[in-house]
Parts: C-alpha cells; structure tokens; sequence
C-alpha cells in the first residue's frame, strides 16, 4: 500500500474551517453539550449508546427551535448569549461617513479580532514584489477597469487571508466588502468561513458628507468632493440590489449610525451580544433538519 510523498496542508487547513463553520451553522456543540449534561443524570441508563440515539434528535430540534423562535420573535435574552470559546467573524457596513473604521478598531479591541481592510489588503498585493494569480487578476482588473474581474480578485484575496492561522484561531473583523449584491453572495454562499454577524450601519447620506468633509485631523482623497460623489453615487446604485439581498440572512443587523460614536458602539455591542444566533437564509431553511 503506497503512502502519499507530499502533504497539502492548504487543503487540510480549508477543510477544517469549513468543518468548523458547519459544526457552528448546525449548533452542534450545543447539541452534545446538551447531551452529555442529561445523560450525566439520567436516572436507570444501562446502554449510553441507546439513550443518545433515542435521545440527540429532540435535543438538536429543542435548541434549533427555540433560536429559531427567538430570532422570528426578535427574542433578546441571557438565554440566547453567545458561549465563551466563540470567534466573532463580522463585517461592518455602510455608506462612507457611517462610521465603519473608527468603529472596526474599537469592536476589534474589545473581542481581540483582526481587522482586515479590503483596499489595504488589495494595495499590498499589488504592490508586493511576489506577486501570485490572485495579485495578477487583480492587476489586470484595474488596468482594464472590469468591475466583475475586481471583484472576483479582491473575493479571493479576502478568502486567502481568512485562511490563515491568525484570522482563524482570533476571529476577525472587515471592512470595505462586499460593495454590491454578487459580493455579497459570494461573501456569504462561496466563502469557506463566511460571516456570523453582518452589521449593516445607516446614516443619512447629508450627514455622511458632512462627517467626512468636516473630518479635518485626517487629511485625504475621501475628503475631496468629487472622489466623494463618485463613492456616494456607487453607493446609491448597489444598495438597493445589496440590501435587497441581505434583508434575506439571518446574520445581518441594521445599526442606526447617526448618533455619537459612542452610543452606535454601545448599540452594536449589545445587537450582536444579545440577537440569537442563527446562520443562513431567513427562508427555505426554517424547516431544515437537524
């Protein structure tokens, strides 16, 4: 029996993750937690065994159930916070001047996550003298200005970070995609560990403008007019295809971005501390078994 020469440990490392997200998705180590709590003081149990087989689809269905009903209901309780050993992996959106990177460094610090800027990671790898098939597509995306190629570049670059040890075993944070619908979906379906949380922050575009132009002590090309327009206008035209689409997850949360700092802070702090937790679709999966 010959044995394989080589080790792919890219694949080891992708299969594990997406191993993880459907142990996550599917609430499975809250199922066996569960299970192992009332077996530990069943009374007259002579075969484990059989008692667990009788016993682990009520279990799953009970806890599936319940957060599913909390989620419909919008149910916010203790009961329904997140266990310790979970990773946040969230994405902060939301027109330019809504408050996205003040508020990804802040979040970041308080969970210990990585914050990852899709522009930034896009500049580096264009710019590093290394450059693999990722870096190039994206290259030439931008010389040929062709939307889909840009982001089907800047998609496989953000999944490619995502894979690494750090981004993993910390969780993380994200900002600047996805920017229309496809992304979107490709955040979410084609991912190999998509986002938990989706937090979509909403701020009138006036007072958008005015945050970003009146933002003196970070000089830029954000702060010039007609780079801004340009941005708001990319805004306009993907947001309602966009939104159409996310109001159809279950990770998504809309944050009212037009107060202080502070209390949108305090306002997503508790929305993703105390929103039940379920994953996918709001529809075609409330009937999905265990």
């Amino acid at each position: 029996m010959s044995s394989p020469t080589t080790f792919d440990r890219s694949m080891l490392v992708e299969y594990s993750a997406a191993f993880m997200y459907y142990m996550e998705k599917h609430k499975l180590m809250e199922v066996m937690s569960r299970l192992l709590a009332e077996i530990s003081v069943a009374d007259g149990v002579t075969d484990v065994r059989r008692w667990m087989g009788e016993n682990i689809t009520r279990i799953g269905v009970e806890i599936y159930t319940k957060s599913m009903d909390a989620f419909h209901r919008g149910v916010k309780a203790d009961f329904y916070q997140l266990p310790r050993n979970f990773y946040h992996r969230i994405v902060l959106h939301g027109k330019p001047g809504s408050g996205r990177r003040s508020l990804a460094h802040v979040l970041a610090q308080r969970w210990n996550l990585l914050v990852l800027d899709a522009d930034v990671l896009a500049y580096h790898s264009i710019n590093k003298p290394d450059q693999d098939e990722h870096c190039r597509l994206l290259q030439e995306a931008i010389e040929k200005d062709c939307v889909y190629k840009r982001s089907q570049a800047v998609g496989n670059l953000i999944q490619k970070r995502l894979l690494q040890e750090d981004a993993l075993h910390r969780g993380w944070l994200l900002i600047n995609y996805p920017n229309n619908k496809c992304e979107a979906e490709e955040l979410f379906e084609g991912f190999t560990v998509p986002p938990n949380r989706f937090v979509f922050l909403q701020v009138d575009e006036r007072m958008a403008r005015m945050r970003i132009l009146l933002n003196s002590y970070s000089p830029g090309p954000q702060a010039h007019v007609t780079f801004l327009d340009r941005q708001m206008a990319q805004f306009r035209k993907s947001e309602p295809a966009l939104n159409a689409y996310l109001s159809q997850r279950r990770e998504v949360v809309y944050v009212d971005a037009s107060p202080c700092f502070e209390q949108v802070k305090c306002e997503i702090i508790s929305e993703l501390t105390k929103t039940p937790y379920v994953l996918g679709k709001k529809y075609g999966e409330a009937n999905a078994k265990i």
